[in-house]
């Protein structure tokens, strides 16, 4: 019995011993890996890398927490059974807690990725749509575009003319002038067809035949600035002359004689019309065509007044057919003051106003006077 009992305590005894040889060798191991981080710690701390150290401690007191949590759910284990409804054995299938984890994880961050890339895809989808909703409102916007383009070109056509016919009479000459735009730059063949969506002009790139309408147009413009201030030099030297000749329509209407020959509804024969015939509304205003002086007022036995007015360089304006009038022999008027009312002229049923325009003692055609400004 003693033996036994001897046994046991050297055993206990070297149990004992070997636990505090293992403790003592953990503590060994634990002071190394204490000194071995403090080491690193402070040659990292010496180099700014704080967060590294943190990490590390923070490795170092939850590693044994970790290392436990993931060896307790890899030895935790779940069966799967199949179990068919006939006499087939039945399947088992055994997975552990980590790999079930790993692969909801994988699965969680592959539907995250799927979900964002089709929010995604949906949202390129909208805009695609939006772009085309906007390309058709552009097609529209252009073709309108393209429409008041070609309308200006029209437009253009006549100002053209304007601007070539003034440059031929301020050259002296009675036909338009040609030449004034064809100096430089291109102008459209006669046959081109503007219906087309594009054209070639000689031989360059294709380009939109609204932008060669564009491009022309800016240049026939700028062709243009030239005879359009010596005309505005011409008319400014000619200003006093303009402002004193008789250039403006004595009253509203139409014209219902010309200047000259005419053949009345009561005579056979055709007679000399010193003047033209305005034809207009009753009381309607009669104005003076130029500065000048009253020289004489007549009233006719149905109490239809003639007013004349003598003017500046031998002009005198006569005035026939007022019912009213508002000035005074030798009175001064200026231009397109009031004169008086038109009334009902001599036989005929319409209210008529006869306006002649007299240099020196010879009367001359109105109209061109008139077509120079209208008011």
């Amino acid at each position: 019995m003693k033996e036994q009992k001897d046994k046991k305590n050297k055993l206990n005894k070297k149990t004992a011993t070997g636990k505090k040889a293992v403790d003592k060798r953990e503590k060994l191991d634990i002071v190394d890996l204490d000194e071995s981080l403090d080491s690193e710690n402070s040659e990292r701390t010496s180099n700014g890398q704080s967060r590294r150290v943190r990490l590390v401690r923070f490795l170092r007191t939850n590693q044994k927490k970790l290392i436990q949590s993931i060896r307790k759910q890899k030895e935790e284990r779940l069966t799967v059974m199949f179990i068919p409804h006939n006499e087939k054995s039945i399947r088992n299938f055994h997975i552990s807690n980590l790999t079930l984890n790993i692969v909801l994880a994988i699965s969680g961050i592959v539907i995250f990725i799927s979900a964002v890339l089709i929010i995604r895809h949906n949202s390129t989808v909208q805009e695609v749509d939006k772009l085309k909703i906007s390309q058709k409102d552009a097609q529209v916007q252009f073709a309108r575009v393209r429409q008041e383009i070609r309308e200006i070109g029209n437009s253009y056509a006549n100002f053209r003319k304007h601007v070539s016919e003034l440059s031929g009479l301020s050259k002296g000459q009675s036909m338009p002038d040609d030449s004034l735009f064809a100096a430089g730059g291109v102008t459209l063949p006669e046959d081109l067809d503007l219906s087309q969506e594009q054209t070639s002009i000689a031989n360059a790139e294709t380009i939109p035949i609204e932008m060669f309408l564009l491009n022309r147009i800016i240049h026939e413009m700028e062709v243009s600035l030239g005879p359009l201030e010596n005309m505005k030099d011409y008319l400014k030297k000619r200003e006093k002359i303009i402002r004193n000749s008789p250039t403006l329509w004595p009253v509203r209407g139409y014209i219902l004689n010309p200047f000259g020959y005419v053949r009345s509804g009561d005579r056979l024969k055709a007679v000399f019309n010193r003047g033209i015939d305005i034809a207009t509304f009753p009381g309607a205003v009669v104005a003076a065509t130029a500065p000048g002086v009253v020289v004489s007022i007549q009233r006719d036995a149905r109490f239809i007044y003639t007013v004349r007015v003598r003017h500046n360089y031998g002009f005198e304006t006569v005035y026939e057919g007022l019912e009213r009038i508002n000035v005074a022999r030798n009175e001064k008027i200026g231009k397109g003051e009031k004169l008086g009312y038109v009334g009902q002229f001599r036989d005929s049923p319409e209210n008529i106003l006869h306006y002649e325009i007299h240099i020196g003692v010879e009367p001359v055609d109105p109209m061109p006077y008139l077509s120079v400004l209208k008011n």
